[in-house]
């Protein structure tokens, strides 16, 4: 979590008055992650959320964020209304409404297993969104078009280095800290070769439902927030990121794959799917976690890659996914 000074917290009051007037109370601390802080407030009677963010990319993932709440909302898929984004110093800012709840990071297991419905429903929800009004597939920007010609496109291009953005010449790193080449390599190979049995579609898929992303209240789930990894094409690739990341202790339920499973395993090829996705997943952490020197997260995924390029992912799969 990024430390805020507080120079800078002083610099968005002064940001807050100046659009909601004097009346501004109740000002705490909210959370953060590996790029953003929160904080809640009201101004005149009404709750709201301020996120700040420093990243290069920040602009782009708060219209992500604005474009998802005002095309994608709904009863079951509840997306806090973006009321105001801007520049704020070096970094940019968003204020959003403040739904009812708190993050599902903050509930306890007990809490958090008594929202598991409501979870899944707003997880088939997010697949079933109509995006007829957008075109393209895998990434989207703050227009909510995708910038690729198809599915299958935006998964092969894992393997290709970028002059800019967050992933500018991240080939290096292969020589520069921990990715191992082979593995990298081995897994890209193991993906394409599942690549035939994903389809080309072309629904909307949140890409990050982590706990620190989802808000409930009372075993409702009450938000959805943080689009800015979002993606279009097939709504399996959130259920494979959740297969995929439920091995980390605390990230998803317990034996969330399994209860994945029992969901979604009716789907065509969806053993074959997972692991294909899973496959872009591992490929796509393996260099994240590289740039940011998290080598415990490697060190853990690392095996399970490697079980992937081996078959042994996808037999597990097909058996039983609480072993994984």
């Amino acid at each position: 979590m990024t430390e805020v000074r507080h120079e800078t917290i002083d610099a968005v009051l002064d940001l807050l008055t100046a659009s909601f007037g004097d009346d501004i109370r109740h000002w705490e601390r909210l959370g953060g992650g590996a790029f953003s802080n929160a904080y809640g407030f009201e101004a005149n009677g009404q709750p709201y959320v301020i996120r700040l963010n420093a990243a290069p990319h920040a602009a782009e993932s708060f219209s992500k964020d604005a474009f998802a709440a005002r095309h994608f909302a709904s009863t079951g898929l509840p997306i806090p209304e973006i009321i105001q984004i801007g520049s704020l110093g070096d970094g940019q800012y968003a204020v959003s409404e403040r739904v009812p709840g708190q993050t599902l990071f903050t509930h306890t297991p007990a809490e958090r297993h008594a929202t598991l419905p409501s979870f899944l429903a707003a997880l088939t929800a997010i697949g079933q969104v109509n995006t007829s009004a957008t075109t393209g597939y895998g990434d989207w920007g703050a227009d909510g078009q995708g910038k690729f010609a198809s599915w299958q496109d935006y998964l092969s291009e894992v393997i290709e280095n970028h002059e800019d953005g967050f992933y500018a010449n991240w080939h290096a790193l292969f020589d520069d800290t921990f990715l191992e080449r082979d593995t990298y390599d081995a897994v890209y190979r193991r993906m394409l070769e599942l690549l035939p049995y994903c389809p080309n579609e072309r629904s909307l898929i949140h890409n990050d439902l982590w706990f620190e992303n989802i808000l409930a209240d009372n075993g409702v789930i009450t938000g959805v927030i943080d689009w800015a990894n979002a993606l279009y094409g097939d709504p399996l690739y959130d259920v494979a990121r959740l297969v995929w990341g439920s091995a980390w202790p605390g990230w998803w339920y317990e034996d969330g794959a399994a209860v994945l499973r029992e969901r979604f395993s009716h789907l065509p090829n969806y053993a074959e799917r997972i692991t294909c996705y899973a496959c872009h997943l591992g490929l796509d952490d393996m260099r994240y976690y590289a740039k940011m020197a998290r080598r415990a997260e490697y060190d853990f995924f690392q095996p399970r890659l490697l079980a992937i390029a081996a078959g042994a992912f996808i037999d597990s799969l097909k058996t039983d996914l609480h072993q994984l």
